[in-house]
């Protein structure tokens, strides 16, 4: 399941979208001011950076009262999950369909979350 690398999110990306996922929608200058420190960079850098997300498809906009509000356009365990399989597929050249179970301390998955994460994976066809 070889995805198209332009389609996976870069770290300052990946950065952007676990920001959002938990606050659910902010504006460029709530994002920048959380996720810009990280990666030293300016307001117009991360502006740059949001709108290409916009374009890949990875971030939703609108306006509210004159200002862009953004929002994840991908849900977070389908960003996961693609992400996982690539990375079995292209790096680890596994046949077998990894588990879900590798994530259970992760503070970023609810307990539900890796539930629907190991329904996906283990619904992928493989090899």
């Amino acid at each position: 399941m070889a995805v198209d690398p332009s389609l996976q999110p870069t770290k300052p990306e990946l950065a952007v979208l676990k920001l959002l996922w938990r606050r659910k929608s902010l504006s460029a200058r709530e994002i920048t001011d959380v996720v810009a420190p990280e990666f030293d960079w300016t307001y117009s850098t991360m502006r740059t950076v949001i709108e290409r997300m916009c374009e890949k498809g990875l971030l939703k906009k609108k306006s509210s009262d004159g200002v862009n509000v953004y929002s994840a356009a991908i849900g977070k365990v389908a960003l996961l999950s693609r992400m996982i399989l690539d990375f079995s597929d292209r790096v680890l050249e596994l046949d077998a369909t990894p588990s879900a179970v590798m994530f259970a301390d992760s503070r970023l998955l609810s307990d539900d979350e890796i539930e629907e994460l190991e329904k996906i994976l283990k619904s992928e066809n493989r090899k």
